[in-house]
């Protein structure tokens, strides 16, 4: 998880999203990189081991039994400072820990139950920039998830060269049959492709997606529905799909991925856009062209022979078909 430092970020951050609440999933734990086992609530004089709930950059909600040496310490005062330690793996695989410190404003029993208790700490100042980085860039990537899911990031040479992809050839896998395909567009929930098929016979179906970086290297296989298809003007042979992501198993790793990369160019996407519908638009009328048989041209005595004519663009409907020999 790559962590961009800078004081405009971090102010960014904490402004727009100070009051928003993170609930520690399984996945939440895994993609922030914490270690469970390094997190104390530490007052009194002594520490004890607990669990966070949940957290925001105002307060964190922390479990601890009933039977836990901090209780009996927060009963006597309540207005005792507390720290809480948070405890992350970099990706050296050292760890980074520091502590908030709070008071405790609010304590119930947790889900009913009479073992356990959630703890509300409020923090008294501003956390570490390092919790502000990392929980504001999983919200921030969350937040523009649902709000610029359908944003589509149009596939180019110069869009690959930025957005750290391998190559704009893929592999698709519908209903666990790979074909070779061609990305044309990727988003937050979804990717648009070219293969060989017949659209009555894709709509509907389930498939697999197989989406490939350099920077980070990672590979990702997201699985999906085609929600529609229909053949490339000019190409009976060539489908282009439209393919919408199963929102539950969407990587976070690949929403991050998304996430930097259209808010690094905000300013510019829109152009880089342009750029690549109008080299879409071209290949696929030189893919048309090719599709037309050319008439006969005599030869000249300068010549070698007749004039071959073959569209710019031809390899479009190559590059499926040879990948999928």
């Amino acid at each position: 998880m790559a962590i961009a430092p800078g004081t405009q970020q971090i102010n960014r951050y904490y402004d727009i999203y100070r009051d928003k609440e993170i609930t520690f999933t399984k996945e939440t734990l895994h993609y922030l990189r914490i270690d469970p086992r390094q997190i104390y609530i530490k007052l009194g004089g002594g520490q004890w081991p607990c669990i966070i709930n949940s957290t925001s950059f105002q307060f964190v909600k922390i479990i601890i039994g009933v039977g836990s040496g901090a209780l009996g310490q927060i009963k006597k005062d309540r207005n005792m400072p507390v720290q809480v330690r948070y405890c992350f793996i970099q990706e050296d695989n050292t760890p980074l820990s520091f502590f908030v410190t709070g008071h405790v404003t609010e304590f119930s029993s947790f889900e009913g139950t009479n073992e356990l208790l959630l703890l509300t700490i409020s923090f008294t100042q501003q956390p570490p920039d390092d919790l502000i980085l990392r929980l504001g860039q999983f919200i921030d990537t969350n937040e523009n998830f649902v709000n610029r899911r359908e944003e589509r990031i149009i596939i180019n040479k110069e869009i690959i060269r930025r957005i750290g992809m391998e190559k704009e050839e893929s592999i698709v896998a519908i209903q666990n049959v790979p074909r070779r395909c061609i990305l044309r567009d990727i988003s937050f929930g979804g990717a648009k492709i070219m293969c060989l098929g017949i659209p009555k016979f894709l709509i509907g179906k389930e498939c697999s997606l197989k989406l490939s970086f350099v920077e980070p290297q990672v590979t990702f296989d997201i699985p999906g529905e085609i929600k529609l298809a229909d053949t490339m003007e000019g190409r009976k042979d060539i489908v282009v799909v439209c393919i919408a992501f199963n929102p539950s198993q969407i990587p976070m790793q690949y929403k991050v991925l998304i996430n930097e990369f259209i808010t690094s160019n905000r300013k510019t996407l829109l152009e880089l856009n342009k750029i690549a519908q109008r080299q879409q638009l071209q290949t696929q009328q030189a893919a048309a062209e090719a599709e037309t048989p050319a008439a006969p041209v005599a030869s000249s005595p300068a010549s070698n022979g007749p004039v071959k004519t073959m569209g710019a663009d031809y390899e479009v409907r190559q590059a499926i078909i040879n990948r999928n020999k």
